[in-house]
C-alpha cells in the first residue's frame, strides 16, 4: 500500500503543481494542465478519459508492466502511437513521451524506432534533426509504385553512393540531454552483401553483427550517446574510394555546365505549383550547394506545411536523376529503420507516420517487413491514429475502414498478443471545395462511431479527439484560438501540445483508476527471534512501535488506513505518526480502548517493524547522470514528507476529524 501511495502522489503531485504555471508557461513546461479553458470554452474537458466500452480487463498486462517499473524500477514498458502526418510531425507523441520520460514515471529506456526522414526528402519529426549526405532513392507506403520492401515505419531509402552518411540528432531539440542509447539495431540489406553500415562515434568507426534472420545489423555504442551518425562502407574499399572522388569531382565541374538546364527545371516546377519565377542567379546557387554536398534540406520553413515539402520533393527528384546519370554502377543499400535503445528500466516511445497514410497502407502488401520489424519492439500498447485520410473523402465506407482495422490488428497480434489498444477518433476537419472554400465534413461523426464499434469488438480503449475538441465545426473554433492551420486538418504546434497534455492526463488517470482498484497490501510484520524475545519493555525502541500504538494502526486496515500509514518516517515512534494517520483515515473504524487492543495484539502477533517507503524510479538516463530529477517525483520520493493527505479515491469531508489519543506512561509499560 505504500507503493499506492507513493504511485498515487507523484500522479496528483505532478496535476497540483499546475495550478503555479499559466498557460503560457505550459507551452515550455510540459506536464502542467492549469490551462485556461475560459478562452477554450468549446473544449469538453469533461470528455478527457480513456474510454472501455468492454472493460479495461485486456489493459491489465499493459497496467502490470508500468507496475512493475514503477514499483521495483525494473523492465521496460513499450509504447507504439501509429498514424499519418499528424505523427510523422510527432507533436502530440512528442510531448505525451516527454511527460513519460522526463516525468511520470520519469524513465526512459530509449528513443525507439527513429529514421532519417529529410534524406527521403520529407519532414523530420519535430522531436529530433536529421541530415543526411550523398544522393538517395525513396519509397514511401503512400505510393502508387513502390520498388522496395518496407518495414513497421512504412518508409525506406536507398543509395548507391559511396559518399553516404546520415546523422541523427536525439537532442537537437531539448533544453536538458534526455537520450543516451548504448543498443541500436540497423535495419536494412544490400543487394549482395557488399555494403554494410558503420557507426561513428568520436571518429571511430564501430562495426556492427549482421543479423540475418531480421536483416539488420546490432550495435553497441562504447559509451551512451544521443547522436546517430552512420556511415556506409563498401567491401571493396578502393573502389568506394575511387568511385567517390569521380562523383564529386564530376558533379561539381557538370554543375557549372548545367547549371542553365537545371535552373530552368526548377523555374518550370515552381511555375508549376507556385507561379513564381524564382532568379536565375539563386536558383543556379541551389544547384551547386546540391551538387556540392548533396545536403538538401529544402525552403519550407514550417515541417507541417505538407503542400510545400511535396513541391520540394518534385524538384529534388528533378535535380538528383540528373546528377546520377553520371555515375557508374556500383553497390547499393537500403535502410528502412532504426532502433535506438538503452540497457535501463524505463518507458521506450516509438511515433510511426506517413504523410497521408491510411490503415491500408500499413498491409502486407506494402510493408512486408512490419512484423518482422515489430518483433524487436513488442509493443504492450498501442495507439491508433489512422482514420483522418481514410475519411477525407465524400463517401466514407465505415464497414471496409474497420475491416482494415481487423486486418492490421491481427498482423500485430501475431507479434504481440497481449498488446493493449487505445483508438484515437479523428479530428474534426473541414473538406476543400474550391479555393479558400470550406465546408464541414461530417465523415468525422461516422468515423467516431467507427472507432466505438472497433473498441468494442476489440476490447480497447478510446480516446474521443473529436468529441473533446467540440464536436462538427469545432476546427474552425480552434482556427480561430489560434489552435490550428488555416488547411482546417491540422494543428498548430500549441494545438497539438494541448493535445498531448490532455492524452497524457487521461493515459495518467486510467492508470490511477488502475491503482485505485487493487486490493489493500496487508502490514509488514517482521517476526522477532526467539533469542531477543523478552518481556514486554518499559518503553519501546524508536523504530518498533509500542503494543498499544501498533493496536491502533493495525485493526481492521481499509484502503485510506493503509495508505496513511504508508507516509510515516521510519526513524518516527508511533505516537508521533499517530495525528498524521488522523487527518488522512477520518472513515477508520473507532479505536477500542487501549489497555483491550495492547492485550488482543500481544497475544496474536509479535511486534510490528516499520519499513521505510520505497523509492520512485530513478529518473535520469545512465547517459545522463547530471539531469535533475523532477522537482514533483524528488518530493514523493524522500520519505521526510510524513503528512501527505491523499485519498484513492474523492471522498467528502467530515464534518469533524476523529481524535486519537496519546499512549499514556501506563499503557507504554
Amino acid at each position: 500500500m505504500k507503493k499506492k501511495l507513493a504511485v498515487i502522489a507523484a500522479i496528483l503531485g505532478i496535476v497540483s503543481m499546475g495550478s503555479m504555471v499559466s498557460a503560457k508557461d505550459m507551452e515550455i513546461t510540459p506536464g502542467y494542465y492549469d490551462v485556461d479553458f475560459t478562452k477554450y470554452d468549446f473544449i469538453d474537458t469533461s470528455l478527457n478519459t480513456i474510454q472501455f466500452p468492454q472493460g479495461s480487463a485486456s489493459f491489465e498486462p499493459f497496467f502490470k508492466k508500468l507496475d512493475t517499473l514503477v514499483f521495483e524500477n525494473r523492465g521496460k514498458v513499450r509504447i507504439l502511437h501509429i498514424g499519418g502526418s499528424h505523427l510523422q510531425a510527432d507533436v502530440i507523441s512528442g510531448r505525451i513521451r516527454e511527460h513519460l520520460v522526463k516525468e511520470y514515471p520519469g524513465a526512459s529506456a530509449g528513443r525507439g524506432f527513429v529514421f532519417p526522414y529529410s534524406a527521403a526528402r520529407t519532414n523530420t519529426p519535430a522531436s529530433y534533426a536529421s541530415y543526411y549526405k550523398g544522393i538517395w532513392d525513396k519509397n514511401k507506403n503512400v505510393q502508387h509504385e513502390i520498388t522496395k520492401p518496407l518495414g513497421l515505419l512504412g518508409i525506406a531509402i536507398s543509395t548507391r553512393d559511396p559518399r553516404a552518411e546520415i546523422t541523427l540528432l536525439l537532442d537537437k531539440y531539448n533544453t536538458e540531454p534526455i537520450w543516451g542509447e548504448t543498443s541500436f539495431r540497423v535495419f536494412g540489406y544490400s543487394d549482395s552483401n557488399d555494403v554494410e553500415p558503420v557507426l561513428r562515434i568520436d571518429s571511430m568507426d564501430v562495426f556492427g553483427t549482421f543479423d540475418a534472420t531480421s536483416q539488420s545489423y546490432v550495435f553497441t555504442s562504447p559509451r551512451p550517446i544521443d547522436t546517430i551518425q552512420i556511415a556506409f562502407r563498401w567491401a571493396d574499399t578502393t573502389k568506394q574510394a575511387e568511385v567517390a572522388a569521380f562523383i564529386t569531382d564530376s558533379l561539381y565541374k557538370d554543375s557549372v555546365a548545367r547549371a542553365d538546364s537545371l535552373a530552368r527545371v526548377a523555374d518550370s516546377l515552381r511555375m508549376d505549383s507556385l507561379g513564381i519565377t524564382p532568379p536565375a542567379s539563386s536558383a543556379q546557387q541551389m544547384v551547386q550547394a546540391v551538387a556540392a554536398d548533396s545536403m538538401f534540406q529544402g525552403d519550407c520553413e514550417d515541417v507541417l506545411d505538407t503542400n510545400c515539402l511535396n513541391r520540394d520533393e518534385d524538384l529534388q527528384i528533378a535535380l538528383d536523376s540528373t546528377a546520377a546519370d553520371t555515375v557508374p554502377p556500383r553497390p547499393h543499400f537500403t535502410l528502412t529503420g532504426i532502433l535506438a535503445e538503452n540497457n535501463a528500466p524505463g518507458i521506450t516511445y516509438t511515433n510511426v507516420g506517413i504523410n497521408g497514410a491510411k490503415v491500408s497502407n500499413y498491409f502486407e502488401e506494402t510493408c512486408p517487413l512490419f512484423e518482422k520489424e515489430m518483433s524487436y519492439y513488442k509493443p504492450d500498447l498501442v495507439i491508433f491514429a489512422i482514420g483522418i485520410n481514410d475519411a477525407n473523402v465524400e463517401v466514407f465506407n465505415d464497414k471496409a475502414f474497420r475491416e482494415d482495422y481487423d486486418m492490421l490488428i491481427k498482423r500485430i497480434r501475431k507479434v504481440s498478443p497481449k498488446t493493449a489498444f487505445i483508438f484515437e477518433t479523428n479530428n474534426d476537419s473541414y473538406r476543400k471545395v474550391r479555393k479558400k472554400k470550406y465546408v464541414q465534413h461530417p465523415n468525422g461523426e461516422v468515423a467516431r462511431k467507427a472507432f466505438f464499434m472497433l473498441a468494442d469488438k476489440h476490447k480497447a480503449g478510446v480516446w474521443d479527439k473529436f468529441s473533446i475538441m467540440g464536436g462538427l465545426g469545432s476546427m474552425a473554433k480552434w482556427e480561430k484560438a489560434d489552435l490550428a492551420k488555416k488547411d482546417k486538418v491540422h494543428f498548430k504546434t500549441a494545438g497539438y501540445q494541448l493535445l498531448g497534455d490532455m492524452f497524457y492526463k487521461a493515459l495518467m488517470q486510467a492508470y490511477f483508476d488502475h491503482i485505485a482498484s487493487l486490493p489493500a497490501e496487508a502490514p509488514v510484520v517482521a517476526q522477532a527471534k526467539p533469542a531477543q524475545a523478552k518481556p514486554a519493555p518499559s518503553q519501546a525502541p524508536a523504530t518498533i512501535p509500542a503494543a498499544s500504538s501498533v493496536a491502533q494502526k493495525t485493526q481492521t486496515p481499509s484502503a485510506k488506513t493503509a495508505s496513511s500509514t504508508a507516509t510515516a518516517p521510519t526513524t518516527a515512534p508511533a505516537s508521533a505518526a499517530a495525528p498524521a494517520n488522523a487527518k488522512t483515515a477520518p472513515t477508520a473504524a473507532p479505536t477500542k480502548p487501549e489497555t483491550t487492543a495492547k492485550t488482543e495484539v500481544a497475544a496474536k502477533q509479535p511486534a510490528e517493524k516499520t519499513v521505510a517507503p520505497p523509492q520512485m524510479p530513478k529518473i535520469a538516463a545512465a547517459a545522463h547522470k547530471d539531469v535533475p530529477m523532477p522537482e514533483v517525483v524528488k518530493q514523493t520520493a524522500q520519505p521526510a514528507q510524513p503528512k501527505i493527505q491523499v485519498p484513492l479515491k474523492p471522498i467528502p469531508q467530515p464534518a469533524e476529524t476523529p481524535k486519537t489519543q496519546t499512549p499514556s506512561a501506563t499503557d507504554s509499560k
